[in-house]
């Protein structure tokens, strides 16, 4: 099977985590400034209200963030095995020619 050009890999894989690493930098900035808002809302009215309208959004963001560490940490296991397969297969060849040379 032959290897996907480094231009593909940037394409498929590099490119599109870029785009969701930014992506993810806004949806902090959007929460910081919400968890600003709270912050003040709570102090100025009672914050059981307060709990009790947000606590649905709150726990499906805890869920989806769980989620998305779980999927980072699948990817990261995936390449860092592929890149010691990789590695491992590149001196078993270099290993191999060496030998043919000596015969």
């Amino acid at each position: 099977m032959t290897e996907p050009s480094p231009a593909n890999l940037e394409l498929a894989i590099a490119l599109p985590l870029g785009v969701v690493a930014n992506q993810l930098a806004r949806i902090e900035a959007d929460l910081r400034f919400l968890s600003m808002k709270a912050s003040a809302y709570s102090k100025e009215r009672e914050s059981g209200q307060l709990a009790a309208k947000v606590s649905g959004g709150l726990e499906k963001i805890n869920e989806v963030l769980d989620l998305i560490r779980g999927l980072v940490a699948d990817m990261e296991a995936n390449i860092q095995a592929a890149s010691l397969t990789g590695k491992s297969s590149g001196e078993r060849a270099s290993r191999k020619s060496s030998a043919d040379r000596d015969d």
